[in-house]
């Protein structure tokens, strides 16, 4: 009976949270933008938030690398301790699979994609994500205009505040004009949705945050995955030799085996697919999901907690997974046609 009561108390709370979340503390809705968007353009680059984020990354990795190995010590301690178990738990994995000698060659790429990819993942949750960028203004000539804005308040820091109105422009009737007209359509649109809605010291349109999850953008798995495909290929290259490797796809000692290369190589060029909107899709959900949870219960820490915990838990196997077929797939690159391993490695396992 205590129980029952302890598990309706629960429910009852939780409701009560989003209630109060929703019509008492306001927090803005979401509006999800799968594109990364630009911050600022260089010439024919343009820099995007996703970007720009990987950079600040890359240079927090780097830094965090100074600071662990700048005191070596024959007996390692404190953080630089830390530091060592943990390449040296990677290293021990890799060579686990593949052995000692290809172990080393694949070693960079894939602590590389272990570590980066789980620091980028576990660096979007951090609250400066998504709540602070640039203000894009609504703009009736958009390519791609947005039929979702927010109202800003006036300043030269542009954040998500709570309580910021939501504009929802209805303008799909525009599409099927021409550009002339769509404009003009458009911007009739915006006078309606803004109408009373927008006062003295404010402004409607979107915000591009500064820092967004990098792997939210479709372009940075898509980068990972044709850096794990070309380093496969040249170590498969590299260990078999041209031909004895494109003997893999284009066998032509038999239909089967003629086919079987077929349908190889199609898998090579699936496997770019199959990498790229695996990392995608579960990080830019995973952010939707926060985004929405905060939405509905901004003010119920516990219950945020435990999706935070959720996407560190899933940050860290999203990079465990890349990188783990990554290195799967070049154990099996430099592994002969009919099975044997390569001479250089055979007896490495």
């Amino acid at each position: 009976m205590n129980r029952r009561l302890v598990i309706v108390g629960a429910i009852l709370f939780t409701v009560f949270l989003i209630v109060i979340s929703i019509f008492v503390v306001q927090p803005p809705k979401p509006i999800i933008d799968i594109k990364g968007e630009t911050l600022t353009s260089v010439g024919p680059l343009d820099i995007t938030n996703t970007l720009f984020t990987s950079w600040v990354a890359m240079a927090l990795l780097l830094l965090i690398c100074f600071f662990a190995v700048r005191k070596v010590a024959l007996i390692p301690s404190g953080f630089y301790n830390f530091f060592e178990a943990l390449i040296e738990g990677i290293f021990n994995f890799i060579v686990g699979i593949v052995g000692e000698k290809n172990g080393r060659r694949f070693f960079p790429l894939i602590a590389t994609f272990f570590i980066y990819i789980a620091f980028a993942n576990w660096l979007s949750l951090t609250p400066l994500f998504n709540t602070i960028g640039v203000f894009e203004p609504l703009h009736a000539e958009e390519a791609e205009f947005h039929e979702d804005a927010l109202v800003f308040r006036d300043g030269s820091i542009s954040l998500i505040m709570p309580g910021a109105e939501v504009i929802e422009v209805e303008a799909k009737e525009c599409e099927a004009l021409s550009h002339e007209e769509a404009e003009h359509c458009r911007e009739l649109a915006i006078e309606v949705a803004t109408e009373g809605k927008v006062g003295d010291g404010e402004k409607v349109g979107l915000l591009a945050p500064y820092l967004r999850g990098i792997n939210t953008d479709l372009m940075t798995p898509l980068s990972f995955a044709l850096i794990s495909a070309f380093f496969i290929e040249y170590w498969g290259i590299s260990s078999l030799g041209f031909l004895r490797y494109g003997k893999k796809f284009f066998n032509f000692s038999s239909p089967i085996a003629l086919f079987v290369g077929i349908l190889e190589l199609v898998a090579e060029f699936a496997r770019l697919i199959s990498f790229t909107f695996r990392l995608f899709g579960n990080m830019l959900a995973g952010e939707i999901l926060l985004l929405v949870m905060t939405f509905l219960v901004a003010v119920a820490s516990p219950i945020l907690v435990i999706f935070y915990g959720l996407e560190l838990f899933v940050g860290a196997i999203q990079a465990f997974v890349f990188g783990t077929l990554t290195l799967i797939f070049a154990a099996l690159a430099v592994t002969d046609h009919d099975g044997d391993e390569h001479a250089e490695d055979a007896a490495q396992h």
